[in-house]
């Protein structure tokens, strides 16, 4: 088990081994983690900005 922190948000997680980023955090001290809900917040505004503005 490991407690890791949001690079976002700042929210602390508790993951164990079975966690998909558990690898990669235990190898590096740089990494960047981001938590589900930033995660899914990142993505909605990445495919919003790819859409085209709407003429007014």
């Amino acid at each position: 088990m490991m407690e890791i922190k949001c690079s976002f948000c700042g929210k602390k997680e508790v993951i164990t081994k079975v966690h998909k980023d558990y690898r990669k955090l235990a190898r590096g001290k740089n990494v960047v983690y981001t938590c589900e809900t930033c995660r899914a917040r990142l993505h909605f505004q990445a495919v919003r900005s790819q859409q085209p503005q709407k003429p007014i």
